[in-house]
């Protein structure tokens, strides 16, 4: 029983702290994707997943619209890096808009 409820915890923690994912459908050949935006966007090149797509944690992302461009890659033996033409996604971080707790007290 104990382990059922360690195994449990576990996966609700997971749930509670997964973070919004930029995510692509599987590419083929791709080995690394560049990303260009704002400052919170990481500046080197972020690994394929194993099936070519791309799994990018957006949780760092500012409120308001955050637009960037993503970059398919892959390294070629004689020309290096080669990259796809960049493709913009744009997306809203919205703001928290919960109210100030009133009527706070003690009661005995």
């Amino acid at each position: 029983m104990k382990t059922v409820l360690s195994v449990l915890m576990i996966l609700v923690a997971t749930t509670v702290f997964a973070s919004p994912f930029l995510v692509c459908d599987p590419q083929a050949g791709v080995q690394t994707y560049q990303l260009t935006g704002p400052s919170w966007v990481v500046t080197t090149p972020i690994s394929a997943q194993a099936d070519g797509s791309i799994r990018y944690d957006v949780a760092s992302a500012v409120v308001g619209t955050n637009s960037l461009t993503v970059r398919a890659c892959k390294s070629d033996p004689i020309w290096g890096a080669v990259c796809s033409t960049p493709v913009p996604f744009s997306f809203v971080r919205p703001a928290a808009t919960l109210s100030v707790p009133s009527g706070l007290g003690l009661v005995p």
